[in-house]
Formats: structure tokens, C-alpha cells, sequence
């Protein structure tokens, strides 16, 4: 079955469609559609009906049934006043002196002046050539003290 098709140059191309959509087809594709969707909807509710009618519905468990409170931290009741406390205490703890831990002599000093020692004495510098051993102790954090970075935490020790 050899079809030949026209050539382009016999009849020249318009710029739009030359034939319409079958509207009949397509209103029968729709219709279609329509009734499979409306089929699936009575099957769906038969089926739920029928599995619904059948299955006696259980007690739940004891495990739903028991009121559990879920671990603390629970909802906060005033959390803006208790974000401004906690923001203080922050602020307390960054501009105020104290120990750290006094057995190992770690002390904790405002960070204005931890800032303006830093820039004095500048950062420890490693000289070329110079290799670090790699300690691994871990880093510890006191109980308690969840103050900003570096004040508690001790890093590894040279051994």
C-alpha cells in the first residue's frame, strides 16, 4: 500500500488549518471520559460499603487509648518573654568573667576583650614545614554551660 502524498510545491501551504476538528468525536471522547470517572466513583463507594459491612470494627489497643505526655521540652507558654530571657542570659554570660571549668584553670572573659586580646596577640601561626599531629581526644562540653563558642568547650590538648 504505496500512498503518495501531494507534493508541496503542487498545492501551495496556507497559513492556518484547511480542515476543523470532528467536534462529534470529541464530544464522544468527553462523554466517554465522563463516564469512566463516574464508573469509578459507584465502584469505589460499592466497594467501600461492601468492605465496610462486612469487617467488624475492633476496640482500639491500649496503646492508643492511654494519654501520653510527649518528653519535655513541651509548647512554650509565653515564648517571646522566654526568648528575651534567654537572650539576656546570653548577653549576661558573653559580657561577664567566670570559670569555666577551675580544675583545668579555663576561665571565661567578655568577648570585647577576648576581641581586643585577639587582635593584639594575633592567631597562632603555623610555621612552614611545621606538621601537627592529629589528637584524638574528643571535644567535651561542660554540663550546663551552653554559653557561645569557645567558652567551655576544650579542644585537644598537645601531648
Amino acid at each position: 500500500m504505496s500512498e503518495t502524498r501531494p507534493s508541496v510545491e503542487a498545492h501551495p501551504s496556507p497559513a492556518h488549518e484547511v480542515r476543523d476538528a470532528n467536534v462529534r468525536s470529541l464530544m464522544w471522547f468527553g462523554v466517554g471520559i465522563l463516564g469512566l470517572i463516574i464508573f469509578g466513583f459507584i465502584v469505589a463507594e460499592l466497594a467501600l460499603h461492601f468492605f465496610v459491612g462486612r469487617r467488624p470494627i475492633k476496640p482500639p489497643t491500649a496503646f492508643f487509648t492511654q494519654q501520653q505526655t510527649p518528653p519535655p521540652p513541651l509548647i512554650q507558654e509565653h515564648p517571646g518573654e522566654e526568648l528575651q530571657d534567654y537572650l539576656k542570659q546570653q548577653n549576661q554570660v558573653l559580657d561577664s568573667y567566670g570559670w569555666v571549668d577551675r580544675k583545668a584553670g579555663i576561665v571565661r572573659i567578655p568577648i570585647d576583650q577576648a576581641m581586643d586580646l585577639l587582635l593584639q596577640k594575633g592567631l597562632p601561626v603555623r610555621q612552614p614545614g611545621q606538621v601537627t599531629r592529629s589528637v584524638s581526644a574528643p571535644h567535651t562540653l561542660p554540663r550546663g554551660d551552653f554559653g557561645p563558642p569557645g567558652t567551655g568547650v576544650q579542644g585537644p590538648q598537645p601531648q
